[in-house]
């Protein structure tokens, strides 16, 4: 019997766009989203406050381990790769060309 895995996403959240109650159902819902679109969600990478100057550390990480995986999907909210210092296109590009990954925001 062959058991066919499905390829792997990441999550990326922003803890400041989050409220305690919210940070469990918030990873519920990247995970049922990954699952809806074909993917198994692996490790959701969570944005400490505050996001200042340089690339944000965890979405750094993210960067790195889309690219140790072979990853080619990030799944995050609405809005959680917006309103910091770097801009969100810079974010997108970034993921796009050092990782090949894809945002899908719910």
């Amino acid at each position: 019997m062959t058991i066919a895995l499905l390829p792997l996403a990441y999550g990326y959240l922003r803890d400041d766009l989050l409220c305690d109650r919210d940070s469990h159902s918030s990873e519920d819902r990247l995970r049922d989203t990954a699952r809806s679109l074909g993917y198994e969600l692996g490790t959701v990478f969570r944005e400490p406050p505050p996001q200042n100057g340089t690339l944000p550390p965890a979405f750094v990480d993210l960067v790195h381990e889309c690219r140790r995986a072979a990853a080619h999907a990030v799944i995050t909210l609405r809005g959680h790769m917006s309103d910091m210092s770097v801009c969100r296109m810079v974010l997108l590009a970034v993921l796009d060309v050092r990782a090949g990954a894809v945002v899908h925001e719910v």
